[in-house]
């Protein structure tokens, strides 16, 4: 397991302070007070430097520093986001959720993405148009306010390196995601500031562009949000590095000779997971059972959740399993599309065989092909077992 670095300096002394026991990551808990508190610290940081950016925004009429004030103020609903989706996961399932609540973090995300991408345009509209009019205000070069702006860099800076050192403690995406948008606003203060003074300088258009820049970067941040939110509530799968550590975890008892069909849904943090186990046909249901349990038992060990096995005993010693499986790899290595096969077994109709079969089907084939592809394989098929039913089911191999 890979070795947890806690944060040290203010992070650290601000980590000890509001979360006493902060080494024990392992808690749900304690995990929940380092969201919360990374939430609560920006949500304050976020308004002090909004209010700062709009008084001096007003102070020397720059529409690009009162952009960026919104942007600011942005920030604390996406913070606010985190609080209130790290304290809702924490409520247990009940009758109608099953499942928990973590998802509602990602419903309130979409919301607010929603609401930023609005005020984006809104900003944006207003900035065309004044520039369209030429009704252009141009911005007082006051070099102590400039100052102090630069400040706000500097703080926001601190802050997205507060919540991506938090983050990374305890492997939260919402974090990480959080330090981004932090990072983001600093880059718009830049553009901001290059906006004002440029304008004192002769450019007295600058400011405005400026301003409809940083709304640019509002509506971006806000569809990039949108997309974070909605890709994992349309059920988003899960990387191929973990279907390979979870396929791994399965084979590792000499009993189990193939996995398959590996689905992972994931509601916040918790896992859960289906996956086909083929074991030898020779085995008790007892004995399928037990294989089934010890690899579920290992599986949600590693990843918090729960796992479901399905058993497919499978004669893979028998004669007849080797003839078919060898036409089936030679199939396979004839066409490209075909990723692999499983779940071969036998079935008996009265005097004549049954012969069933799963077979994946490189994603990149598109769906409404299948019929064709079906129609060839069985065509083929048949010629070479013309005494046998050819029962064969495609599927796009996503997780193989």
């Amino acid at each position: 397991m890979k070795e947890v670095i806690f944060p040290k300096g203010i992070t650290g002394l601000i980590l000890r302070s509001f979360v006493p026991q902060y080494k024990n990551i392992e808690n749900e808990k304690i995990r929940s007070q380092y969201g919360i508190l990374e939430g609560w610290v920006s949500v304050v940081v976020n308004l002090a430097l909004a209010l700062v950016k709009a008084v001096i925004g007003l102070h020397i009429s720059s529409h690009a520093l009162l952009a960026d004030a919104v942007h600011s103020l942005s920030d604390v609903g996406t913070s606010g986001v985190v609080i209130m989706g790290f304290k809702l996961s924490q409520k247990p399932p009940d009758r109608e959720h099953p499942f928990g609540y973590a998802n509602a973090e990602l419903v309130a995300a979409l919301i607010m993405s929603v609401l930023l991408i609005i005020a984006g345009f809104e900003l944006l509209r207003s900035y065309v148009y004044d520039l369209a009019a030429e009704s252009i205000t141009v911005p007082t070069l006051d070099w102590i306010m400039i100052l102090i702006v630069v400040l706000t860099i500097i703080v926001k800076e601190w802050l997205g390196q507060f919540s991506k050192s938090l983050g990374k403690t305890i492997g939260s995406t919402a974090l990480e995601a959080d330090s981004w948008h932090h990072r983001l606003d600093a880059i718009t203060t830049v553009l901001v500031i290059i906006g004002i003074i440029g304008s004192g300088f002769g450019l007295p258009w600058l400011d405005k562009a400026t301003g409809g820049l940083v709304s640019l970067f509002i509506i971006w941040s806000g569809v990039a949000f949108a997309k974070e939110s909605i890709s994992p509530l349309l059920g988003k799968n899960v990387s191929q590095e973990c279907i390979a550590e979870i396929r791994s975890l399965a084979m590792q008892d000499p009993l189990v000779t193939y996995v398959h069909d590996v689905v992972v849904h994931r509601y916040g943090r918790k896992n859960f997971i289906s996956l086909h186990v083929e074991a030898p046909s020779t085995m008790s249901i007892y004995e399928m059972h037990d294989l089934a349990a010890s690899v579920g038992e290992r599986i949600t060990e590693r990843f918090t959740g729960e796992c479901n096995v399905h058993m497919d005993p499978i004669d893979k010693e028998s004669a007849r399993y080797k003839e078919v499986a060898a036409v089936l790899e030679d199939l396979i290595q004839a066409k490209p599309e075909l990723i692999e096969f499983h779940d071969l077994h036998f079935r008996e109709e009265g005097d004549q065989e049954i012969i069933l079969c799963e077979l994946s089907v490189d994603p990149v084939r598109k769906h409404d092909t299948y019929d064709q592809l079906h129609e060839e394989l069985k065509f083929y098929l048949n010629n070479i077992f013309k005494n046998s039913i050819l029962k064969i089911s495609l599927e796009p191999g996503y997780n193989v």
